[in-house]
């Protein structure tokens, strides 16, 4: 079954991808879904090992570097700013540095890129401006700033767009309240890799998203630094050293197939992810087993079959990019999600968004400040009007597990997938009967 875009809009074939105008109706699985997909590289991963291999120097190389929207940004960053870098298909090989004095960076809505790009501008001689789309704009960074300024770096505004004077850092420690963003830790675990005499990474509270910070640690490591954990600190020193690697599949697009199997029942194999993955979102495998969903660990990935048999109730605050496909799981089995506060800053503000969408859909959903919960018995109908996924990839593809069970469920703004997965609904039909 193929889906349906509105008449006048575009014809399939024409990719509704490239037309923001393009409103998707979403295919309904009368059977469920059957066969196999690969999910594409991880670009949480994707982007870390890039700029280490920057950081190393040559010849460093990742093989899988993702043709996705966020990825593709950080690319451009940081050939602007004079790391000189062969393309080669999804091969990006390292040949060398030659400094700018200044260069106009924009990262579209690219979180993870613009903060640790941030972190290491500030120690590279130029004079740079970074800017995004209006949401990157409203994304917490000030805390990060702080931390940077207290090592010395010359940076003017508090958010977006930002004026970098890079130059030479000094201090051996730093502070950083990361309560908003991961991020911000993982940028000045970037920094100190950098730094010849390493850096001492202080916490102030609570960090969200610590399978993030774990995931740059490791890259770290593969990539030659040396990191150490404190209960209140993290300590790395480099010099990082050239290194040829190579990005595994994507964990967090994979929970939209496996949560679709879960929703609408089937039978599918998710290729290249790994079961001893350094992504935090391969806990999925067991959050759909306590769900009473058939899932296992398969030579070419995971295998999904069978229809969710239980209520749910997870924390998700180390996970939450999986909140958006489980909160459509929920909404249909019954529980709760918790641990969901740190949703507010990311591309949209995802609690609130997929609860207002569930609604729309005529589904009893309580939400507040951090958790999600669903009284089950209400079938899902479609409205009269498109759903708006709030220009967020994750929203877009959760909205489609919930049209396997939608008839009629129509999608506004489909092609904010390509922020993650651009083929991602030529994917999602193939599977669907």
């Amino acid at each position: 079954m193929r889906p349906a875009l509105d008449s006048g809009k575009l014809a399939w074939g024409q990719s509704p991808l490239m037309e923001a105008r393009a409103v998707l109706e979403l295919p309904f699985a009368r059977e469920g879904l059957f066969g196999s997909v690969t999910v594409p590289p991880s670009k949480s991963l994707a982007q870390r090992y890039l700029l280490a291999a920057c950081l190393a120097g040559p010849p460093s190389q990742v093989d899988g570097y993702p043709d996705a929207e966020d990825p593709q940004l950080l690319l451009s960053a940081l050939q602007e700013v004079g790391f000189q870098l062969h393309v080669e298909g999804q091969r990006v090989a390292v040949r060398g540095f030659a400094p700018v004095r200044e260069a106009k960076l924009f990262l579209g809505n690219n979180g993870t890129g613009l903060r640790i790009l941030v972190a290491i501008l500030a120690s590279l001689p130029g004079r740079y401006v970074v800017d995004g789309v209006p949401r990157l704009r409203e994304r917490p960074l000030g805390k990060l700033l702080a931390a940077l300024r207290s090592l010395g770096a010359q940076i003017e505004g508090e958010r977006l767009p930002l004026v970098i004077e890079g130059g030479e850092l000094s201090g051996q420690t730093v502070t950083v309240e990361a309560r908003e963003s991961s991020q911000f830790v993982s940028a000045l675990l970037f920094l100190g890799a950098k730094l010849p005499s390493g850096l001492r990474v202080e916490l102030a509270g609570d960090v969200p998203s610590w399978p993030y910070v774990a995931m740059t640690a490791a890259v770290l490591r593969q990539f030659g630094a040396e990191v150490q954990f404190q209960p209140d600190s993290v300590w790395v020193k480099g010099p990082l050293q050239p290194r040829k690697v190579a990005v595994e599949g994507d964990w967090s697009a994979a929970a939209f197939p496996m949560v679709g199997v879960a929703v609408a029942g089937g039978d599918v194999v998710v290729r290249g992810v790994r079961p001893k993955s350094v992504q935090g979102d391969a806990v999925l495998v067991d959050i759909l087993k306590r769900a009473g969903c058939n899932v296992r660990m398969e030579p070419e990935g995971v295998r999904v079959r069978g229809r969710a048999t239980k209520s749910l109730r997870a924390r998700l605050a180390e996970v939450p990019d999986l909140f958006p496909p489980l909160a459509v799981l929920v909404a249909l089995r019954g529980g709760e999600l918790t641990g969901l506060g740190h949703l507010a800053y990311k591309e949209s503000n995802r609690l609130q968004v997929m609860a207002e969408r569930l609604r729309q859909l005529g589904l009893a959903v309580e939400a507040d400040a951090a958790s999600f919960r669903v009284f089950p018995g209400q079938k899902p109908q479609a409205p009269p009007f498109a759903l708006s996924p709030e220009a967020d990839h994750r929203i877009a593809m959760a909205l489609a597990v919930a049209g396997l069970v939608t008839p009629g469920l129509r999608l506004a703004d489909p092609q904010c997938v390509a922020k993650s997965w651009p083929d991602f609904f030529s994917a999602w039909t193939a599977l669907v009967r």
